[in-house]
Formats: C-alpha cells, sequence, structure tokens
C-alpha cells in the first residue's frame, strides 16, 4: 500500500526541485537558538514530532512509495487536479490530528485541500482532539466543515479520548471512535517494561526529566512555568524545550548559547535567565531541545522518571520505557491520560505532595499493573480496529 501522511512527521525541509529520489536536508548546523528557527517552523511545538511520526512507524506500507507531506502545500501546487494527481500516486492518506476541535482553529487551507481531493483518494483521521469546550456553532466554519468531511467520508474518524468522542456524538458526528493517540501505539514493548520502584527508591535523588513552560515574563503561561520551577527546586532533572525559548528575547540570539552536537541549551545561562525572570532559583542539568525523536527517547532513556506539563513529552519517555507523570491543566491532557490510565495530577498538588510521596502514589506496583492493562486493552482495540478496515499493521504482538 502506498500511503501520504499528512502531519508533521520530520524536522526536515521540503525540496521543491522535482527529480525522483531526492530528500529534505535537516537545518544548517548552529551555535545559537534563534538558528532553530527555520527547523522550528517545520513543526511548530516540537511535540508535533511524536504524534506526527507515529503513524508512518505502525502501518505497513511500500516505504520507498509513501510519504509525509502538506495538503494544503499540495493543493496550492495542483489545484483541482490534486485529487487526480494523489489517486495515481497514493492508495491512502492518513492524517495526524491534534487539538483542532477548538473555538481558537481556523483550517482553511486543510478544508480546501479536502474538498478538492473529494472521494479521488479514501483517508483516514487519527488523534483529534477538543480543547476547552466550544460550541459548534461558534467554531470557524471551515473547522465545522472539517468535521463534517471527516464524519461523512473518512474511512476511520479516529479521536484521542471519550470526551472528545461525546462531544463528537452530541453534535451528530457519530462515526467518530475514540482509538486514542497513534504515539502511544508505537513501542508496546517499552510501554509494557516500565517499573517505577527505581524512582520510588531514590525518591528526591531521582533523575527527573521534565517540560512545561519556563518562560521569561510575559511569555505563554508563564505562571505554569513559576510553578513548575518551585516544584523542580532542589530536585535533579532535565528540561525538554517544544517552543518556549522564542520568547527569551536577545537571549536566543547569543552564540553559545545552543549545542547543536549535543541538543542542549547552555546550562549556566539559562539558569541564570530563569532564575532572574522567575524568581525562583532555577538549577537544571540540561536543557533540551530536539529535531528527531530517537534522540528524545535516548534522553529520556538516561532518566529515571517524566514529571512534565507536557503531554507529548511525557509519550517520549513512555516510547523509552521510563514511567511519566503528567502536569495536568486542560482537558487535552486530562482526557488522554484518563484513555489510558495514566497518572496526573495538578502542578500545585505535586508541590503538597511532594515528589517522593507522588512517585509512591502514582508509580507503586499496583498502579503501573492497572496502567498495563488499560493499556494492553486500548492497544487491542486500535488492532481491531484497524484490521476491521483492512489496514495492517507493523505493531509487534
Amino acid at each position: 500500500m502506498r500511503i501520504l501522511f499528512h502531519g508533521p512527521g520530520t524536522s526536515s525541509h521540503l525540496p521543491e526541485i522535482r527529480l525522483p529520489g531526492t530528500s529534505g536536508l535537516t537545518h544548517a548546523v548552529t551555535d545559537t537558538m534563534a538558528g532553530l528557527r527555520s527547523t522550528h517552523s517545520l513543526t511548530s511545538n516540537r511535540g508535533n514530532l511524536i504524534h506526527g511520526e507515529a503513524p508512518s512507524r505502525i502501518f505497513a506500507c511500500n516505504r520507498r512509495q509513501s510519504a509525509f507531506a502538506n495538503l494544503g502545500a499540495l493543493h496550492r501546487q495542483f489545484g483541482s487536479r490534486i485529487g487526480e494527481v494523489l489517486s495515481q500516486r497514493f492508495d491512502l492518506l492518513v492524517l495526524s490530528a491534534a487539538n483542532f476541535i477548538s473555538a481558537k482553529k481556523e483550517l482553511v487551507r486543510l478544508r480546501d485541500a479536502l474538498n478538492a481531493i473529494g472521494n479521488s483518494v479514501p483517508f483516514i483521521v487519527l488523534g483529534a482532539g477538543l480543547q476547552g469546550q466550544p460550541i459548534l456553532s461558534e467554531m470557524h466554519p471551515s473547522v465545522q466543515e472539517i468535521l463534517d468531511i471527516y464524519n461523512r467520508r473518512a474511512l476511520i474518524f479516529g479521536v484521542r479520548g471519550l470526551e472528545t468522542e461525546a462531544w463528537l456524538h452530541g453534535n451528530g458526528f457519530t462515526n467518530s471512535r475514540a482509538l486514542g493517540c497513534p504515539s502511544m501505539f508505537v513501542f508496546p514493548s517499552s510501554i509494557m517494561s516500565i517499573d517505577g520502584e527505581d524512582a520510588i527508591e531514590k525518591g528526591k535523588q531521582a533523575n527527573l526529566i521534565t517540560a512545561g513552560y519556563l518562560t521569561v515574563k510575559g511569555g505563554r503561561n508563564y505562571n505554569r512555568g513559576v510553578k513548575l520551577a518551585r516544584a523542580m527546586r532542589d530536585l535533579r532533572g532535565s528540561y525538554v524545550f517544544q517552543d518556549e525559548f522564542f520568547a527569551y528575547a536577545d537571549f536566543f540570539k547569543k552564540h553559545g548559547s545552543f549545542d547543536d552536537a549535543t541538543c542542549t541549551g547552555n546550562r549556566e545561562l539559562l539558569n541564570d535567565l530563569l532564575t532572574r525572570e522567575i524568581g525562583i532559583p532555577v538549577d537544571l542539568q540540561n536543557y533540551y531541545y530536539f529535531s528527531e525523536t530517537s534522540a528524545w527517547r535516548q534522553a529520556a532513556r538516561m532518566h529515571d522518571a517524566y514529571i512534565g506539563d507536557r503531554f507529548h513529552g511525557g509519550i517520549a519517555s513512555l516510547q523509552a520505557g521510563r514511567p511519566g507523570i503528567f502536569l495536568c491543566h486542560d482537558n487535552r491532557v486530562a482526557e488522554m491520560t484518563d484513555f489510558y490510565d495514566l497518572p496526573r495530577l495538578t502542578t500545585d498538588e505535586l508541590i503538597s505532595e511532594g515528589v517522593e510521596n507522588t512517585f509512591k502514589k502514582h508509580l507503586n506496583k499496583s498502579a503501573i499493573h492497572r496502567q498495563k492493562e488499560t493499556y494492553l486493552k486500548r492497544l487491542n482495540d486500535f488492532k481491531e480496529y484497524m484490521s476491521k478496515h483492512n489496514i495492517q499493521l507493523l505493531i509487534p504482538s
């Protein structure tokens, strides 16, 4: 099967030349965080890499005749011919979605592309999610139309969890099905190997990997970042950037602010900057920014556990066989953690309980066993649903 994957599955630039056998380039070497802007624009929030690549890893396809692409960009190139062009080259389109069901989103380019494609190529949707509690009639017309297109035409209209499914069914989109996020199904053996005993034994001495919104005054979700810094105070840990350092004004233009060889920001400079801006001592061991997922998983593997305020930052750790605890401040994270029975709490609760008690409560043998039982059920449901639609997976049994 030849599959076109719509989604930010890589951070490589797409070549504009039209020659067979060509591939895109990664970003040029840089010693500044500002030098990462062009590669960041290819995926936006780096968490998109985790869910964007997932379908391509688990779907059986002819890998030399399959590709990543953006349907909106292809529509601009081919116009009304896009359906004919794609039908000659692909047997299936796979759309990796995210939390687009929101009053704040507009998807005009994607809607126009899907309308132009029509029924030329079958497609499936995975990972669609709700953000907030939007009222359908108040959403952008393009989002309303896309929901209708997915409901009528998609072979599979897969959504992240039960809350999204209930909202869609309540608004008449009854072909949607809660299947979870495909990023949870890429490395099942890693997830089934997770053990929380080491983190519990080490307690406050555990080496943590975290993510969230450590930013400067005026940056997005600044107060959440302040609370995360307070929770991490006196703990040993590393931080993964997803997009927040672009608010760091002149700092991220400084030469030496980023080591491209190790995917790390300058620890001393960043600790000093964030301590000044947040008003709490910040002394993290590493500041990572990844352009591909295997490096992310390798870094996660070197830590004992994830505790953080970014969902796909936690998924990267689960994919590496490390336990994850998710800081939850909206229904996106709540829905996903509930669907998989993953541990969640607010940052205030983490501060109040402390990391030792949090580990004992959420990573004990009983809790981990329950997580794995739920995970296996979700994994088997996903496999069965794909099989019903004659879609072959490469997920190990």
